[in-house]
């Protein structure tokens, strides 16, 4: 019975510091990506309350929401792939192997795994949907996808190695197998190639993907920062800046406001001003509006 209470508290233990460090790796990673749209739209918020921080954690943690499904989701692609990547890259390391006497490969590719088809099935779906925006997307998403496996593949395999290793190490029995990997330092290495293999796996879609400012917005609009065509009413004198081609005529107009349609709003909720952008003319035009000068009208059904 105690040993599978101690079973219990070890596997409790273990979750729950997997999940903080998923956690603070989410927001960490959103908080960054926040700051990165705010640059995008060319918008830094000004004039920062301490309410904002918790809209500001909230957007941080939708886009970490956001960004590791779709790591996930393009991963587990690459594992269904595997069915063909898998013999593929073996015949030609084969091929190379034994035209240039290498050693045999350190690493070994991930066998496919039923469990990964329905996220792969969400990966086909998210590449149609991008791809309708950026047609690069259809070509560069799978060829992305197969990368991510290589990498994730030689993350589990020295990650499986190292915890051998691990085991062997913390053993309080002196072996000469436990002696010669000390001597060797090859945990030191299978560690060093896990974390930088999971590191590459996790960065690499949102430098290399083509794709990072799609899923900002969408992380945006989740956290209700970004709104797309929205109605929105604005006082004087800032509604003289507006193009009355806009104006939404069947919307009920309050005292000293003017109502507009068709408009986005590309940040709001942080700090004194929102951000929305129209198209005037053949031109695209962003205006900042200070807080109590417009209200946002959200639709929904």
């Amino acid at each position: 019975m105690k040993t599978v209470i101690s079973s219990l508290e070890s596997t409790a233990e273990s979750f729950s510091k997997l999940t903080t460090a998923a956690l603070k790796l989410s927001i960490g990673l959103g908080s960054a990506c926040v700051i990165l749209y705010a640059l995008r739209v060319g918008h830094f918020p000004q004039g920062l309350a301490l309410g904002d921080g918790l809209l500001f954690l909230l957007a941080a943690s939708c886009f970490g929401g956001v960004y590791a499904m779709f790591v996930a989701c393009m991963v587990s692609l690459g594992v269904c792939m595997s069915i063909i990547v898998r013999p593929v890259f073996s015949l030609i390391y084969e091929y190379a192997r034994k035209k240039t006497g290498g050693k045999k490969a350190k690493y070994e590719l991930a066998r496919f795994n039923w469990r990964a088809i329905p996220l792969a099935i969400v990966a086909g779906v998210l590449i149609w949907g991008l791809g309708r925006r950026d047609i690069a997307a259809y070509w560069n998403l799978p060829l992305l996808s197969i990368a991510l496996y290589l990498f994730f593949s030689i993350a589990h395999s020295a990650g499986a190695q190292y915890r051998l290793h691990e085991k062997l190490l913390n053993s309080v029995i002196a072996t000469p197998e436990k002696d010669a990997l000390l001597q060797s330092g090859d945990a030191g290495k299978q560690k060093s190639a896990y974390l930088v293999s999971l590191t590459v796996v996790l960065l690499t879609p949102l430098i290399f993907g083509g794709v990072s400012g799609q899923l900002m917005d969408g992380a945006m609009r989740l956290a209700q920062v970004r709104i797309e065509h929205a109605t929105i009413y604005v006082k004087a004198p800032y509604n003289a800046l507006v193009p009355d081609t806009l104006l939404a005529k069947e919307a009920k107009v309050l005292e000293g406001y003017k109502a507009y349609a068709g408009v986005s709003v590309l940040f709001k909720g942080f700090g004194s001003t929102t951000v929305i952008s129209f198209a005037d003319g053949d031109l695209k035009r962003q205006l900042d509006v200070p807080n109590d000068q417009i209200i946002v009208e959200k639709k929904s059904g």
